[in-house]
């Protein structure tokens, strides 16, 4: 399981530190994106009015994300629902100002990379202008609470995001290596995602005949199955994954990279939603 990474750039300092700007009464709850203020209690309520007066917003408007959020910035509408978030998990504010500096990072990074997607697995369009690339392990527990739900993306966002999957099997994980092998074999019978649920539904149960199994269930030619986990190529294909996202700097699992930006943060389902719905707003010029 990936470890949640507070960084906080110095370059942002200046951006993040903001002043009471807007009357806590002026906030525009209704301008909020991502979460639904409705649901704090007074006490809540409060902390939200607090940070939002007090934190500096980061693009096109540079005054407290109170005072942006009201007159209709994208961002701050974004951070906003962040802070709402955070309160409701009972970050501190330290963490949620940590926070608003890795969404920076994570939307206008310093460095793009450019994943190798060719013969890799996906789900949705692939001319969707928003491509996340997970790179995963099968028998990572927060991938596998996370699988379900990626699944999802396509529907929720209409179909203008695809979701590519990279093998990055865990050294720490006995079958990691075994169920990547099993991944790219049901690749090649076109049955990869009935395996993807299959064995994340069941990461504890990855034995060899375990794995058969799952196979058997989705329909594969299992003489075929059974050739292409022996096949050094299929091997190789999972090398260059691995290799890659280390080059990437990957170095636990899951790690997504959305339009090649790497996503920093507090890995969580809610958390990525919001990313890619961050990365539609710039693609489609609504965040500049």
């Amino acid at each position: 399981m990936r470890s949640s990474k507070i960084v906080f750039p110095v370059l942002f300092t200046a951006f993040i530190l903001g002043s009471a700007a807007a009357s806590a009464d002026d906030i525009a709850w209704d301008k909020i994106v991502g979460a639904n203020p409705g649901k704090l209690n007074a006490e809540q309520k409060q902390r939200v009015k607090d940070n939002l007066n007090r934190l500096k917003n980061t693009r096109g408007c540079t005054e407290s994300i109170a005072v942006c959020m009201a007159k209709g910035n994208q961002t701050a509408r974004r951070h906003a629902g962040f802070v709402v978030r955070m309160v409701r998990k009972k970050k501190p504010d330290e963490f949620i100002k940590k926070g608003i500096a890795q969404r920076v990072e994570s939307a206008f990074p310093e460095e793009v990379f450019s994943p190798n997607l060719s013969g890799h697995p996906s789900m949705g369009k692939k001319d969707a202008r928003v491509v996340i690339v997970e790179y995963a392990c099968f028998q990572c527990p927060f991938c596998a609470y996370l699988a379900p739900k990626l699944k999802k993306i396509e529907k929720k966002f209409g179909g203008k995001v695809v979701h590519y999957y990279k093998f990055f099997p865990v050294r720490s994980h006995s079958r990691g290596v075994a169920s990547a092998l099993a991944g790219v074999a049901s690749m090649k019978q076109g049955k990869f995602w009935q395996m993807y649920s299959l064995m994340y539904s069941n990461r504890s149960d990855l034995d060899d005949d375990d794995i058969l199994n799952y196979a058997q269930q989705v329909g594969m030619d299992i003489a075929k199955f059974k050739a292409d986990m022996k096949d050094p190529a299929v091997m190789k294909f999972i090398e260059k994954d691995k290799l890659e996202g280390m080059r990437y700097g990957v170095d636990g699992t899951p790690t997504f990279f959305i339009n090649g930006k790497v996503f920093v943060g507090l890995n969580d389902y809610a958390e990525i939603l919001d990313r890619l719905g961050e990365e539609i707003d710039i693609v489609e010029g609504k965040i500049k």
